[in-house]
């Protein structure tokens, strides 16, 4: 599931921008997305790695695979960046556990069963199933159907703005502010039951 961007801005055309920068060997735009996705990227991890130090070396990591893979073309949906470097991030924090625990020293009543999985625990998969259930019923409740259909399809569906656009015969500039609307009246209805 998308997260709810409530900024209004279109950062496909600007996603893609700094990929096309990044695989001209820009070093600005390898700046930019460093400072674009270094909190994301810290807290993805540290969730995974529960280690601050050992979270700064694979966020280190995360960003050098992310950077290699940009560059020699791997990312084939430049709209999708977020979520590309999000996977990378995930991905290295998971190796690094799975490392962690083939390495760890069994000495002092140590073992590798002392690093903390990185799967959910049950209590917040059954938080997470909640708040899934909380946002379906909010988006339920908006009066306007073009605005439950759009939040829907775009943040849960996770549908192409494309077709979205095609569908609801929108441009995709009258689409971005049907979602910037949009997700103003949910974060209304969401405030009122927090």
């Amino acid at each position: 599931m998308r997260s709810i961007n409530l900024t209004g801005k279109n950062g496909d055309t600007e996603l893609a921008d700094i990929v096309k920068r990044i695989m001209a060997g820009e070093s600005a735009a390898e700046e930019e997305l460093i400072l674009r996705y270094s909190h994301g990227v810290s807290v993805i991890i540290e969730r995974i790695v529960r280690s601050h130090s050992a979270a700064q070396d694979v966020s280190q990591e995360t960003f050098r695979i992310a950077l290699e893979k940009i560059r020699s073309g791997h990312v084939r949906q430049p709209e999708r960046l977020s979520g590309f470097v999000c996977a990378v991030a995930r991905n290295t924090a998971i190796d690094f556990v799975r490392r962690a625990r083939k390495t760890l020293p069994l000495e002092d009543g140590l073992n590798a069963e002392h690093i903390p999985d990185s799967a959910p625990s049950q209590l917040e998969e059954l938080l997470n199933q909640e708040r899934a259930a909380i946002v379906r019923r909010i988006i339920s409740e908006l009066k306007i159907k073009r605005d439950r259909d759009v939040l829907f399809r775009y943040f849960i569906a996770e549908e192409d703005k494309n077709k979205i656009c095609t569908d609801l015969d929108l441009t995709r500039t009258q689409l971005n502010s049907v979602i910037f609307r949009a997700s103003a009246r949910f974060k209304e209805l969401y405030a009122k039951i927090q």
